[in-house]
């Protein structure tokens, strides 16, 4: 983990793959520059360490797809190599494509954030495996509450289109104001968790996604969804589990935005029917199918037992 202050999702599924290994009984350990700790913005039990170099010859070495200088200097290492990749626009962008082809030849070992992503991978890399083991969505944690005439956003990718389309959402409705927003940033994971519930919309602000957690999240809180997928999540939005637009159409955008607010308040089977959509969706993404996919990855396709 190059990045441990980074409030990224990738970090956070980082620490859930080394604390189920060790629960499956694999030593298995987070690495972090040294003077630097695990994040504490969300509950884990993943033990850490301080990058040492070189690493060990028997080390197994999980490298996420965006960390250039990571991956360049373990490239000639002997260690059996594994990347871990979460996006594959970082991936193309900033990491694994810009690799020399010797460096970029000694990763042909891949594990994907979700079926998507593992295909992307086998298309545009030489490889001997690729895997999906997907991430999951913490049923415990994430769950509806009594809803509130409040929408939720998450605008760490789009400051200005979430603004755009809150100007035109007012302009929509009348720039009524029985509605409020809940704009989350820099908060924990339960405090996130808090908010989604008892919002009745979640405006969806994803953008660049490789699958996009905190659509799940929205869906498996109760909220009524709308707005961007990001790309990524198309691999599970429909028209059944929220009003989805184009990418960057932030008119389009306040217009889903307003149909939800309407299909809420009219408080009638199509609310009710879209957020069971969304619930059945987000529980398809559980913590039993990505442990069931860790554990054969390691076992099955790497051949380590612990």
């Amino acid at each position: 983990m190059p990045s441990p202050a980074a409030r990224t999702g990738g970090n956070r599924t980082t620490c859930r793959h080394v604390g189920a290994l060790v629960e499956l009984g694999y030593d298995a350990v987070v690495r972090v520059p040294e003077g630097q700790s695990l994040p504490e913005w969300f509950a884990h039990s993943a033990p850490s360490d301080a990058w040492s170099w070189p690493p060990k010859a028997d080390e197994i070495l999980v490298i996420p797809e965006d960390a250039i200088e990571v991956l360049a200097a373990c490239s000639g290492l002997p260690n059996q190599k594994v990347v871990h990749c979460k996006n594959p626009y970082y991936a193309a962008a900033s990491a694994l494509s810009r690799l020399s082809p010797d460096a970029r030849g000694a990763y042909r070992h891949f594990i994907a954030c979700s079926a998507g992503v593992a295909a992307w991978l086998a298309r545009f890399f030489d490889h001997d495996v690729v895997a999906p083991i997907p991430c999951f969505v913490d049923s415990e944690r994430f769950q509806p509450a009594a809803k509130a005439r409040v929408i939720a956003c998450m605008p760490s990718k789009r400051p200005l289109e979430m603004a755009a389309i809150h100007g035109m959402f007012r302009r929509l409705t009348g720039d009524r104001d029985d509605w409020s927003w809940d704009v989350i940033q820099g908060r924990t994971e339960a405090e996130t968790a808090a908010a989604l519930s008892r919002a009745a919309v979640f405006l969806s602000l994803a953008r660049f996604e490789g699958m996009c957690t905190s659509i799940l999240e929205g869906m498996a809180s109760g909220c009524l969804v709308a707005g961007f997928t990001g790309l990524g999540a198309r691999e599970y939005t429909t028209s059944l589990n929220g009003l989805w637009v184009e990418e960057d159409d932030c008119e389009a955008a306040a217009r889903a935005l307003v149909r939800a607010v309407e299909i809420h308040e009219a408080a009638g089977a199509e609310a009710a029917l879209m957020r069971e959509a969304g619930r059945v969706t987000a529980e398809s993404w559980n913590e039993e199918v990505f442990r069931d996919a860790l554990a054969r990855f390691w076992r099955d396709r790497m051949g380590v037992t612990p």
